[in-house]
């Protein structure tokens, strides 16, 4: 798969690598917009720290639980997005993808969201 191809699965792992290179998968929501994937997590969440030290990512489709790999790998780069409009648009995309579940789970001001940003490895 392309990294295209990933806006229309329900979920992905994304796997962020620790400083010691040791990777850790969660099962998340995904968007596409135009040349990128976004995702969403809590600002303090562990990703958010290893994509701070590390913008090395790779991710699979998934199942909700995260435990059936249902692609092959793809290797991006991860970054946090820091820019107001395109933070809003990510949540917008994600809360227009998954309705009501996602109005439920990103409850709240923004300001404790992070949105994730995963483009094509440089």
């Amino acid at each position: 798969m392309k990294l295209t191809d990933f806006s229309t699965v329900q979920y992905i792992n994304l796997i962020t690598y620790r400083r010691d290179n040791t990777p850790v998968s969660t099962a998340v929501w995904v968007v596409g917009i135009e040349d990128a994937l976004y995702v969403t997590t809590g600002k303090v969440s562990g990703k958010v720290k290893r994509i701070k030290n590390n913008g090395k990512a790779t991710i699979h489709e998934t199942n909700q639980s995260g435990s059936q790999k249902l692609s092959e790998d793809l290797d991006l780069h991860a970054t946090i997005v820091e820019d107001r409009v395109e933070k809003q648009d990510g949540i917008k995309a994600i809360t227009k993808k998954y309705g009501l579940m996602a109005k439920m789970m990103m409850r709240g001001p923004d300001e404790g969201r992070a949105i994730i940003k995963l483009t094509n490895s440089k």
